[in-house]
């Protein structure tokens, strides 16, 4: 579980203003500052990890993040949802993007979202604001020189930590980063096809 950004005085300036403003509400530039600090607060808050697959942000440039709404800010149902801490964190663009985006699969069905919207009960992953993720998950990483072993073990079967694995696709992490450390490619080209599409790439600038 991590700990909630704190909302101040000044934040609430801001966003009253971007909602004023209308339209795509998350994009105002309003919300410049309120949405460095979130990061900022998240970042350090998860240890420099991905709220979803765990996998290490530090020294990241700050854009190779996002600002993970975890009930969709886009559904007309969440929209309220959409500046409230613990429905925040980060996440790297694998998960936020390529996997969950708008998707809604991972909330309980007929799950009411008055009250405590982030109780554990409602969704089937690992919730970052209410399920210890270590109680399910272990993650393990090693690392020498430039091979990288990572491996993602649910503790018991834990039905909240196999969802988790399966919905982020972390055995694919695993796959992946274990060919790389043994030399297979996966998607190999032939070196002469790979200078054609250089070439082809060049030429779209002359």
């Amino acid at each position: 579980m991590i700990q909630p950004y704190s909302l101040t005085p000044e934040d609430m300036v801001h966003i009253k203003a971007a909602v004023g403003e209308g339209g795509k509400v998350w994009s105002s530039k309003h919300l410049d500052n309120f949405k460095q600090k979130v990061k900022q607060h998240y970042r350090a808050a998860q240890n420099e990890q991905c709220s979803y697959c765990k996998r290490v942000t530090l020294g990241e440039f700050k854009m190779v993040l996002d600002i993970e709404h975890i009930l969709p800010k886009g559904e007309d149902e969440f929209k309220k949802f959409t500046f409230v801490p613990r429905n925040l964190c980060v996440s790297c663009k694998r998960c936020n993007m390529e996997i969950k985006g708008t998707d809604t699969s991972f909330i309980v069905k007929d799950s009411s979202f008055e009250g405590n919207f982030w109780a554990s009960e409602k969704y089937l992953f690992l919730h970052p604001h209410s399920d210890n993720y270590w109680d399910s998950i272990n993650y393990s990483v090693a690392i020498e020189n430039d091979i990288q072993l990572i491996q993602y073990t649910v503790v018991n079967d834990c039905p909240k930590g196999l969802y988790t694995y399966n919905y982020f696709r972390l055995g694919q992490l695993e796959i992946d980063i274990v060919n790389e450390a043994q030399g297979i490619d996966t998607e190999t080209i032939s070196p002469a096809i790979q200078e054609d599409l250089v070439l082809e790439i060049q030429a779209l600038f002359q």
